[in-house]
């Protein structure tokens, strides 16, 4: 199957990257450790748009799972959302200590950033693919994401950061806090693919709907999964504004459902086949919100 041969290949070279000898072994055992057991979604995303799975583009996944497991160290620890669970498995703030785990996650970024700078690619698409990433962590991707998540909106933003209601501000944050980095593996591939602007501009409203659909789905796994079932740490939600809690579960749904479809829309006009995405959507999606889907 192309997504085990894949996997495959890519946690090969996720092994090579995370070998640093002369490192503080518990730092790089933090490091690793969360990096561990991941759905392996946006790399491969990155894979199906590049088309192909050389070097460039493996390490290119590597430095975007880097980053992917980074913001979710950051967003266990006790003053974010202060989860004791992850993939099934202690969070890193609990299996390391807090020191470690932040270290890590600085560790992690830094190196995804080496990686791309170095990749065997043109200068140009370096420069292109740098950008990519550093937009999706920034001031107006995961870190700016986190921040709204954890404080809300600051009176004092900008208006152009203000929206002017819940349901804008909930797509907001979740666009930065999830679809940015989704849309970054879709870019990342596509500028190593030599997708051109219009494609590329089609995979990017797939990528940015699949997102949100994605932090729907989760947050009705919060409402609805145990922690055993989920693989975390679940009613971490209760008392945060998202589509669940301003919709309810049943119209959250329905429009986790509606951005499917019109995901699935952006796709087609990519001129990608579908197939191995749609396959990919089965595997990361809840079985309740596919078979749902598949009722429509």
């Amino acid at each position: 199957m192309r997504f085990k041969t894949f996997r495959r290949a890519l946690e090969d070279r996720m092994r090579l990257h995370l070998h640093v000898p002369d490192a503080p072994a518990r730092l790089m055992a933090a490091s690793q450790d969360a990096m561990t057991s991941g759905k392996r979604m946006r790399p491969f995303l990155l894979h199906l748009v590049a088309g192909d799975a050389r070097d460039a583009v493996l390490d290119a996944g590597c430095a975007v799972e880097m980053v992917h497991s980074a913001s979710l160290i950051l967003d266990d620890l006790p003053c974010m959302d202060d989860a004791a669970l992850r993939r099934g498995r202690p969070a890193t703030h609990v299996a390391f200590g807090q020191a470690t785990a932040i270290l890590g996650s600085v560790g992690l970024l830094n190196q995804a950033f080496a990686l791309v700078g170095g990749l065997p690619a043109t200068d140009a698409q370096r420069i292109e693919l740098v950008g990519a990433l550093s937009r999706a962590v920034g001031w107006g991707g995961l870190v700016a994401g986190q921040e709204l998540d954890v404080n809300g909106f600051d009176p004092a933003d900008r208006p152009a950061n203000r929206c002017d209601s819940a349901i804008r501000r909930i797509d907001q944050v979740n666009r930065m806090k999830t679809g940015v980095l989704l849309v970054a593996s879709v870019e990342m591939g596509a500028i190593l693919a030599g997708l051109s602007t219009a494609r590329r501009a089609a995979l990017r409203r797939f990528a940015e709907d699949l997102g949100q659909a994605f932090q729907i789905a989760d947050d009705l796994l919060d409402v609805t999964k145990t922690p055993e079932e989920a693989g975390k740490d679940t009613g971490k939600d209760e008392g945060k504004t998202n589509f669940v809690a301003e919709l309810g579960a049943a119209r959250a749904q329905k429009r986790c459902l509606d951005l499917l479809l019109r995901a699935g829309h952006a796709l087609d006009a990519s001129g990608i086949d579908p197939a191995p995405f749609q396959w990919m959507i089965a595997q990361v999606f809840d079985p309740a919100v596919l078979a749902a889907r598949a009722a429509r």
